[in-house]
């Protein structure tokens, strides 16, 4: 999900940011949706969206959080979204195949998740989308309300 390079100090979009104060503003939602400032974080991840709309980055986070409160469809056009932005990348395959299954759509879920490893067979995308395939094996996603 890095699209920002370690190496690189300055992110550009509309405005260009240094690499550490899109890091803290995301991690600004992130640490709103602990706090359950769901209103709050919704509106972080949108504002760095404005700023960055080449990224995926944020929509990633937006899917998170609206998946956070099972709101799978949502969650699946923001993760949709951050496919389209980054194509090649594998962790919009691996959120959207998670979306999938808790929508009770397996097959689709499935089919994203192995698109996922086919991109990152190894590391921390590899693991989640691993995971997701074994809890679905175990049907723990069977119990989940698809909304």
């Amino acid at each position: 999900m890095d699209q920002f390079p370690r190496d690189a100090e300055i992110v550009k979009g509309m405005i260009d940011l240094p690499r550490r104060d899109v890091a803290i503003l995301l991690e600004t939602g992130y640490l709103l949706m602990e706090f359950t400032k769901l209103k709050e974080a919704e509106e972080v991840f949108h504002g760095v969206s404005a700023l960055l709309p080449h990224s995926e980055v944020p929509h990633v986070a937006l899917g998170n959080l609206f998946f956070s409160q099972g709101k799978f469809q949502n969650a699946l056009k923001e993760h949709k979204r951050a496919h389209e932005l980054r194509p090649e990348a594998a962790l919009p395959h691996a959120h959207i195949g998670e979306c999938l299954y808790a929508l009770h759509r397996f097959d689709e879920g499935t089919a994203e998740l192995k698109q996922a490893l086919q991109k990152e067979p190894d590391g921390a995308t590899a693991d989640f989308a691993k995971n997701l395939l074994e809890a679905r094996d175990l049907g723990i996603f069977d119990a989940m309300g698809a909304k």
